[in-house]
């Protein structure tokens, strides 16, 4: 979920469990990611993981840093880290700020 001009991309280090089998981002039921956008006023409502497309229009970016792995972040092969990719997609879009989240 990436644009060009976007006020802060937010990269993961990959699809949760939960997040893979719902084909959303921040999917989990305990995830605090939709709650903490809104809270910190990125978005003007609360987001549910469905409606994940819907951050574009807040200029709010959404990735992975590995695109082929899913689970808990324990448990992911770093060597699955695709770096490159990130880094050209980030020099292409060019946001404000990127952050990055996880456990690891």
């Amino acid at each position: 979920m990436l644009a060009d001009g976007l006020d802060v991309v937010f990269c993961g280090s990959a699809a949760g469990t939960a997040s893979a089998k719902a084909g959303a981002y921040y999917a989990g039921p305990g995830n605090r990611f939709w709650p903490m956008l809104y809270e910190s006023g990125l978005t003007p409502r609360q987001l549910a993981p469905h409606e994940f497309q819907t951050v574009l229009q807040y200029g709010v970016g959404l990735t992975d840093l590995s695109k082929f792995q899913s689970g808990a972040d324990s448990a992911l092969d770093t060597g699955g880290d695709d770096t490159g990719a990130l880094a050209a997609k980030i020099t292409r879009v060019a946001p404000r700020a990127l952050a990055f989240n996880g456990k690891r």
